[in-house]
């Protein structure tokens, strides 16, 4: 039976593991988290077959590797899964920034590897609090393929993806972070900004006691290690660049209306937020969009069942890298 292997165990690892034991023809799923608790959890919740503490381990006999980590991890873990790695085996990963990750495994993975970007976009009207194998039903998985990824290894991302309930969704790496500025980077650096533009307030000791829940909501972006969050951020720097002018007009426009003598300008402006979103909302309640990628022809466990049994690479080192 084929193997994939899941590295990072948080509620959407947990939540990949459950819908994949769910498929008509399951894998063989190993978990690996360096964070024991986490491992435990997945396995209570029979999200996997087993755990491991080492990355050698973890990945030596994997078809599929599944990288669900955070993007300050992502560069290390590259290079140490790259001397483990079985012949023909493909890596994915889960993250919202892609082009520098596919600079790191063009540099890190060796020739029989491919890596091929899957990063799954959750419904809004599902919940991400717990695991759950229902998590990806409807959401668009981004697939975006590294220059030397085979096509075989293409296949197999988008059989995953519609294996899980998703919808699979080809662009080019570029345009995929350039999107994804929009509805997540800035967002998440606004959440950040507005704790701090009010923190450094000098009423912010009286203002501290009157915010509540919808503050907490709208900062909990600053909950991120500072140091991640500016690696990521400057990776990423020339969309979130962009995306700050085009916010920026829209925050004069906004402030232009304010001061109009008229209600008319203000209106306007958040009714075509309103009706924007509402469209939005409808559209991904449905999964309504005007391109669905063609579903594979081949399940994902055929696939996997007509791969090359992984063979093991000889390293040019000892292995040295664990968890």
């Amino acid at each position: 039976m084929a193997q994939i292997t899941i590295i990072g165990l948080d509620t959407l690892g947990i939540s990949l593991g459950l819908a994949l034991r769910k498929t008509a023809q399951p894998p063989t799923v190993v978990g690996i988290d360096k964070e024991g608790a986490n491992a435990r959890r997945a396995q209570q919740l029979g999200a996997v077959d087993r755990t491991e503490g080492w990355i050698s381990s973890g990945v030596k006999d994997a078809a599929l590797v599944v990288l669900n980590e955070p993007f300050s991890r992502l560069r290390d873990i590259l290079e140490g899964i790259s001397e483990n790695l079985p012949q023909g085996c493909v890596v994915t990963c889960t993250a919202p920034l892609i082009v520098p990750v596919l600079g790191w495994a063009d540099q890190f993975l060796p020739g029989g590897a491919s890596f091929v970007a899957g990063h799954p976009i959750i419904n809004p009207a599902k919940s991400a609090a717990e695991p759950s194998a229902e998590l990806f039903q409807q959401a668009q998985f981004c697939i975006v393929a590294s220059s030397k990824a085979s096509p075989a290894a293409m296949d197999l991302v988008s059989s995953l993806a519609t294996a899980i309930g998703a919808q699979p969704f080809f662009l080019d790496a570029a345009e995929h972070d350039g999107l994804m500025t929009a509805v997540e980077g800035l967002s998440g650096l606004l959440g950040t900004l507005l704790m701090s533009a009010a923190a450094e307030t000098s009423s912010w000791r009286d203002v501290r006691r009157l915010a509540g829940a919808t503050f907490a909501q709208a900062t909990a972006t600053a909950e991120a290690d500072p140091a991640d969050q500016a690696l990521a951020l400057r990776a990423n720097r020339d969309n979130l660049a962009r995306w700050l002018q085009v916010l920026q007009a829209k925050l004069e426009d906004t402030r232009i209306a304010l001061l109009a003598e008229e209600d008319q300008p203000l209106t306007k402006l958040l009714t075509d937020a309103r009706e924007a979103r509402d469209l939005w909302l409808r559209d991904s309640h449905g999964a309504d969009w005007e391109s669905v990628a063609e579903a594979p022809k081949v399940s994902m466990g055929e696939m996997l069942s007509h791969l090359i049994l992984p063979q093991r690479q000889p390293p040019d080192k000892g292995d040295k890298k664990r968890r």
